[in-house]
């Protein structure tokens, strides 16, 4: 390896402990991620990553701060779970490629110039997202609370812009 490069980071999403990947370089996965894995299956493939080196670390604040405004520029910010928020964070400070066959996350991780590899599914095209009320047709730039329009009550829906 050259003295300049980098070995690569890997940041596995819960996907990818339910398949056979092999990895080359270094591979690390967030707390949130060890806590979803339930099945057996799931946790032996666990087992085997740890006995490879696998690294569980958790994202600092500063990081996570920013993968929630490129959620908010992006419009998946209501979609991304706190796990996908996690491995965006880790990803973003290590500069690591994430493992993964969720869209919206994919989607975010453009907006923050973080490389993705997808596991099975094909890799997502950009999308650009708007939140407007199903009734009325207002748009918000974050989802209410409740998610319902101040205006007319009915529900604010994800549309693409």
């Amino acid at each position: 390896m050259d003295s300049e490069e980098k070995p690569l980071v890997s940041i596995l999403d819960t996907s990818a402990f339910f398949l056979h990947l092999s990895f080359q370089d270094k591979i690390l996965t967030v707390s949130k991620v060890i806590d979803e894995i339930k099945d057996l299956r799931g946790k032996a493939r666990l087992e085997v990553l740890i006995e490879q080196g696998l690294i569980i670390r958790d994202p600092h604040d500063d990081s996570i701060s920013e993968v929630l405004a490129a959620a908010e520029k992006s419009g998946d910010r209501t979609v991304l779970s706190p796990t996908d928020i996690d491995i965006l964070a880790l990803a973003l400070e290590l500069k690591g490629e994430v493992y993964t066959d969720d869209f919206a996350l994919q989607n975010t991780a453009r907006k923050l110039g973080v490389n993705i590899h997808p596991i099975i599914q094909r890799k997502s095209i950009e999308k650009k997202w708007k939140l407007r009320c199903s009734g009325c047709g207002k748009y918000y730039s974050s989802m209410p609370d409740d998610s319902v329009c101040g205006i007319c009550g009915s529900p604010v829906k994800r549309k693409i812009k």
